[in-house]
């Protein structure tokens, strides 16, 4: 399906950025899956399991939903009420969208980013490790993974934020 909606993609070294992080997630959700095919072959096949494997599909999980938002906004696949947005003029739906990320996205985004920092800080300092014995070394790095998607958010909705206003009251683009 066709980007309608001019104001969500930018072309700019962000935009590519952004792109190549989503593609990034795309290829963890492939690891992902094949990780957990493999989990399941060598518990049913071989009565053999890994905690390191269940715990690395946990945090391919999450890393790459976290990864995925950006591109997600970007890209205007995000979750939206529709029955009225798609009958609007291109002006109104950038009025909508610069107004949601003005009252919702950003001061989420920044909230969630405020109250992260502490949790993520303090697994960098006990440089956080799994709490099973078999499990992951480096969790601490993993939950980098939430400031650096919420910046990569916020940058996101900034671009369209301006690009929305930019566009001022033209009807079109």
């Amino acid at each position: 399906m066709e980007n309608t909606y001019t104001h969500m993609k930018g072309s700019g070294p962000l935009a590519r950025g952004i792109d190549l992080i989503g593609q990034v997630s795309r290829w963890l959700a492939v690891a992902m899956v094949l990780l957990q095919f493999a989990v399941v072959v060598a518990r049913y096949l071989f009565d053999a399991g890994a905690v390191m494997a269940q715990e690395a599909i946990l945090y391919l999980f999450g890393t790459m939903f976290m990864l995925a938002m950006a591109d997600t906004l970007a890209s205007d696949r995000h979750v939206r009420v529709d029955m009225i947005y798609h009958g609007l003029s291109p002006r109104w739906r950038r009025r909508i969208d610069a107004a949601g990320i003005l009252l919702f996205l950003l001061p989420l985004c920044l909230f969630m980013l405020w109250t992260s920092q502490d949790y993520v800080l303090s697994s960098w300092a006990a440089r956080e490790a799994s709490r099973e014995a078999a499990g992951l070394p480096g969790v601490f790095v993993f939950k980098t993974v939430i400031p650096v998607a919420l910046t990569l958010v916020i940058l996101q909705a900034l671009a369209v934020l301006f690009r929305c206003l930019r566009a001022g009251g033209r009807a079109d683009g």
